[in-house]
Formats: C-alpha cells, sequence, structure tokens
C-alpha cells in the first residue's frame, strides 16, 4: 500500500499555485473526488498518485517522500 502524505501534497500545490479545483481539472477527475481523496488517501488509485507526482514533484526522490 502507498502511503501519501498529504499535508506536503497541500504544500506542493501551494507552491505550484494549484487549487483542489486546478489540480482535479489537471487529473481529469471532480474537485469533490480529489477532496474525498486527500480527505481518505488510502482510496486514492495509484494512476492519480502517479499523475500526482508528476505534476507536483521535480525529481522521483521527492516523489518518494510525498508518496
Amino acid at each position: 500500500m502507498v502511503h501519501v502524505d498529504v499535508p506536503k501534497v497541500r504544500g506542493k500545490m501551494a507552491e505550484r499555485d494549484y487549487t483542489i479545483t486546478s489540480l482535479a481539472k489537471e487529473l481529469g477527475i471532480t474537485r469533490g473526488t480529489l477532496s474525498n481523496y486527500l480527505e481518505d488517501p488510502q482510496k486514492i488509485p495509484y494512476f492519480i498518485i502517479r499523475a500526482m507526482a508528476e505534476i507536483l514533484c521535480d525529481t522521483p526522490e521527492e516523489a518518494s517522500s510525498i508518496f
């Protein structure tokens, strides 16, 4: 199972000027779905985690520290 550090995700979102709405649009999901995922990160599908890592992280090492 993949661990998601939600505070770090939110921090990276802020660094890159993403809101929940704008990140959800980039991921191709609804705002409500992303909000639900961030409230219960164990339910995030792997393909969404991978996409979030690609959007929010500069290096694989940074991604592995968050996801």
